[in-house]
């Protein structure tokens, strides 16, 4: 499948190694790319207990995976909201380690390393050019026209 792979340039944090400098892509992200998603899959660490206990309020179904705790969200206008609108942290990125956005059953976007590495799939060369022009600080940037699985 086609896609776009954005890192973006990155600093450590006392909690977290990598973070994105700037997240001022994120609400733009959010009203532009995610409005046909039907749901999204969120994984932090265990030891991210507050955030653990805060999707534990949103989502439909949670699952231990050893180090990590992943939860299913619907994506209904309360769920959304509350994301778009409550997923930065103190530290500068978001929340969450790895955050899965499908379409039906189908992965299109892919926002990992506390939001600092981005993938959007099943887009062309135009698309993707548009796509990475949302983000600022942009430390590498590569369109594939294949997804090897």
């Amino acid at each position: 499948m086609k896609h776009i792979r954005i890192h973006l340039k990155t600093s450590s944090t006392v909690n977290k190694t990598s973070v994105p400098n700037d997240t001022s892509y994120w609400k733009k992200l959010w009203d532009t790319y995610t409005s046909e998603y039907a749901s999204v899959e969120i994984q932090c660490w265990q030891e991210e207990v507050h955030d653990i206990e805060e999707l534990t309020k949103l989502s439909a179904h949670s699952v231990n995976q050893g180090l990590v705790k992943s939860f299913t969200i619907t994506l209904n206008e309360k769920n959304c909201n509350y994301l778009r609108n409550h997923s930065i942290d103190a530290d500068g990125g978001l929340k969450w380690f790895t955050i899965f956005f499908y379409k039906e059953d189908i992965q299109m976007l892919e926002i990992a390393q506390y939001g600092s590495e981005i993938v959007l799939y099943g887009v062309n060369e135009k698309e993707a050019e548009e796509f990475e022009a949302l983000f600022p600080e942009i430390e590498n940037a590569e369109y594939f026209k294949e997804h090897l699985m």
